[in-house]
């Protein structure tokens, strides 16, 4: 029984000195453009739609590669850089033209956190590279800058269902996942505060 009882207060007390410096731990931006990598690789579903009521313009991008970026500017922000390919139709003039183009978004996001899995929050447009040089990719360019809030809600619905990262790496990663109750961006990496 004293055995017992030394090797549970050995048990706490050792656990109480390691959870004492242990109030958020960081993951990386390497760690998460890793992660991004993965997901891109795994999923079959990378399509952000951009469709106009008028279907004036009916998108469909294929992101085949996301750059992630933590700042300190502005209390911290996320900026990701997209390359993805474009297909569909665009109609002007009376016609309807086919789009194949590789269009390049770059936005700033929030961040936040829902059960053990990241998420961008409040994509702002920064910058829409279209390239190519062709008429249709001309008219692309002029369209896109005046549908960027159009642009800016299909990316938050396309990054409402897909994370960015998941806390799922480690045993301490799962159970703190449970009890972070605030994520500060610092350059370079996330820090998730506990308890």
């Amino acid at each position: 029984m004293k055995i017992g009882r030394s090797v549970c207060t050995f048990a706490l007390l050792g656990l109480s000195i390691v959870l004492a410096g242990c109030n958020s731990f960081r993951i990386s931006e390497e760690e998460v453009n890793q992660e991004v990598v993965k997901q891109l690789e795994q999923q079959n579903e990378r399509h952000i739609a951009l469709t106009l009521d008028s279907n004036t313009l009916n998108l469909d991008l294929l992101v085949t590669q996301a750059v992630i970026d933590f700042t300190e500017r502005d209390g911290g922000l996320v900026l990701v850089d997209l390359v993805s390919d474009m297909t569909g139709t665009l109609t002007a003039f009376g016609q309807a033209f086919s789009l194949t183009t590789s269009v390049n978004p770059s936005f700033e996001s929030g961040i936040r956190i829902e059960e053990n899995r990241l998420y961008l929050v409040a994509p702002k447009i920064t910058k829409i590279a279209v390239e190519g040089s062709s008429f249709n990719d001309k008219m692309l360019r002029s369209t896109l800058g005046s549908l960027r809030g159009d642009f800016e809600q299909a990316l938050a619905q396309y990054f409402d269902q897909h994370p960015i990262y998941i806390l799922d790496h480690s045993a301490f990663e799962k159970t703190a996942a449970t009890m972070v109750k605030d994520i500060i961006i610092h350059e370079d990496s996330l820090e998730l505060a506990i308890f």
